[in-house]
């Protein structure tokens, strides 16, 4: 049933007859659905999102406009918008990426060094006056983070069955951790801001010959270093991971002064919207065994346990 409100959408929204529709699982976001949709000549990848904000499409398409390789241009509805909104979420489109999802094959040097110059064109960018004034300027996610993480608390003080015991027992063993991410958060970062991707780790990157970054929902205007904390430790496996990666990153971002106080500070936010994020996902699914494994390993082992440690 879905799928043919979809189909009937995109046809009078974007003008597109779509005959083919096939659901893209990948990404942590629940508020989102994304397919690939195929017409009689071309592939698009369609989202029904309800997170996030305006902005990020708008600077998307600002950006692809714009000329920057690598950020992919936003299809307009047939009146010129960026989307369409169904049951109040935003329906968008754009050209489908016949590639591979970095994250499960990761950046040669010369791709990584690629990223670099990609992710500087987006911090050097100068939005319209009225653009960057309607930037969010702190995350979604770490304004509802705290709420949540008292929601998960309430629900697991009397869990339901045995995914929310096992939950309730990992927050048991790494409460100081968990309680130290809550308390002792560092001082927020005064640094020159800039249009900030928001979420650039490499689950968010696709190749095809080319290097390309999706998923624009978390745009902000902030220190660089919002981005650059995932290329300099904060998502393990999700950045470079060796010295000649991280190498080839820097030589095609550029010259920067990084501010370490900065990139320490959005490591302790990411960590903190991680371990609530997905204990909440554990709680209320989808997927919630494996919602309960990334909570395990961010408290083991992962970015939490290395923030609370001083090793991130």
């Amino acid at each position: 049933m879905r799928e043919t409100l979809l189909r009937k959408w995109l046809l009078a929204d974007f003008g597109l007859d779509v005959t083919e529709l096939t659901p893209v699982g990948y990404g942590a976001d629940v508020a989102a659905q994304v397919w690939k949709a195929g017409t009689a000549t071309n592939a698009y990848a369609v989202k029904w999102s309800g997170a996030g904000t305006n902005t990020g499409h708008q600077v998307a398409a600002f950006l692809a406009d714009s000329g920057v390789p690598g950020v992919p241009e936003m299809v307009r509805t047939t009146e010129g918008g960026l989307w369409s909104v169904h049951a109040r979420k935003r329906l968008t489109v754009t050209p489908w990426i016949d590639g591979t999802r970095a994250a499960e094959t990761g950046l040669t040097c010369e791709q990584w060094s690629e990223y670099g110059v990609l992710l500087r064109r987006v911090h050097d960018a100068e939005p319209p006056p009225r653009l960057r004034e309607a930037l969010p300027q702190r995350s979604h996610i770490d304004a509802r983070t705290p709420a949540l993480a008292e929601e998960v608390r309430v629900r697991l003080a009397e869990p339901e069955c045995e995914v929310q015991e096992s939950l309730a027992a990992v927050w048991a063993q790494y409460d100081s951790v968990i309680a130290d991410l809550l308390a002792n958060r560092p001082p927020a970062p005064v640094g020159p801001r800039v249009v900030c991707h928001g979420d650039p780790h490499l689950g968010n990157v696709l190749v095809d010959g080319g290097v390309h970054l999706i998923d624009w929902d978390d745009v902000i205007h902030a220190p660089r270093e919002q981005d650059l904390m995932f290329m300099l430790g904060g998502m393990g496996e999700l950045g470079p991971t060796t010295p000649g990666e991280l190498d080839a990153f820097l030589d095609g971002y550029g010259p920067h002064a990084f501010d370490d106080e900065a990139i320490r500070y959005y490591r302790h936010v990411r960590a903190f919207e991680d371990v609530v994020g997905w204990s909440h996902q554990a709680i209320t699914g989808p997927d919630d065994e494996y919602a309960l494994g990334i909570v395990t390993g961010l408290l083991t082992t992962g970015l939490a346990a290395l923030v609370v440690a001083g090793k991130a």
